[in-house]
């Protein structure tokens, strides 16, 4: 299906922000084909247009997710920024990427401590979340009626890739699980 909109249409969502109440505004980047936004150092949010199935059904459930960083996902784009800063001949671009990276930096341990403020909203069935694992892993948890589903995203991925239970205790336990995915019982190659 192809939509053809008016030159300047900006697709964009605007709601408040369930941690601040301040309006968040999610525009669609063509460039990227994708929806995110980042919003004041508060949460970053995407949008989910198709949720992934789970055995033979379509489910419905959060258009908007929530993005929860990992610890070693932040670690991980920091050691990116900091090779492109390295090699980088312009004094005022590499100041700006080391400024960007303390900004990045300071979001470490700020997923576990989101985590049960989530907890709320994600009962609540508003929004989902978006665990990102780091390694282009990552994991979608969300409400649909009752129950709590989540699945996590990558081929490559091993251990506990799909969730289905009405309890709110374990889907937040799959969150923490994907949260330290990387962790230091994983060998890191």
């Amino acid at each position: 299906m192809k939509i053809l909109v008016q030159v300047g249409f900006e697709p964009k969502l605007t709601f408040l922000c369930p941690l601040c109440n301040k309006e968040v505004e999610i525009v669609y980047e063509r460039a990227n084909n994708e929806w995110v936004s980042e919003h004041a150092g508060c949460l970053n949010f995407t949008v989910v247009r198709t949720l992934p199935r789970i055995g033979n059904d379509d489910l419905a459930g959060s258009l908007v997710f929530l993005g929860l960083e990992s610890d070693f996902s932040i670690k991980e784009a920091v050691e990116g920024l900091r090779l492109i800063a390295k090699d980088e001949p312009d004094q005022q671009k590499r100041q700006k990427i080391d400024s960007g990276i303390k900004k990045i930096e300071s979001k470490i341990g700020s997923a576990e401590k989101n985590v049960m403020p989530l907890a709320d909203i994600l009962k609540a069935g508003a929004f989902g979340l978006k665990v990102v694992a780091g390694r282009e892993v990552y994991a979608l948890v969300w409400k649909y009626g009752e129950r709590y589903y989540g699945q996590a995203m990558n081929a490559d991925i091993k251990g506990r890739t799909m969730l289905a239970t009405d309890s709110l205790d374990e889907a937040l336990r799959y969150v923490s699980y994907w949260l330290g995915y990387w962790g230091h019982e994983r060998i890191l190659k």
